[in-house]
């Protein structure tokens, strides 16, 4: 099982909370939280997708960040091995 987190900063919040949401994502790397991470910009918003090592992880980040006026989803995504 891969587990992840979506973000999503609404463009009238990016100026006011990305630096906030960048400083998060950094300290879940350094904890080996987060394994990876990629952004992308749309019309002014701003989503990140990150990859966590457990749901636990992923779950830690969230809860972090559910404080904020931001979207946030963790998501768990099935394979086979």
């Amino acid at each position: 099982m891969i587990y992840g987190v979506l973000l999503s900063i609404p463009g009238k919040f990016v100026n006011k909370y990305e630096e906030e949401v960048r400083k998060t994502i950094g300290y879940g790397i350094a904890r080996g939280d987060i394994i990876s991470f990629t952004e992308a910009r749309y019309k002014g918003d701003v989503a990140f997708v990150m990859l966590a090592r457990s749901n636990r992880a992923a779950e830690r980040i969230a809860n972090e960040l559910k404080e904020l006026p931001i979207n946030v989803k963790v998501i768990e995504i099935e394979g086979e091995s």
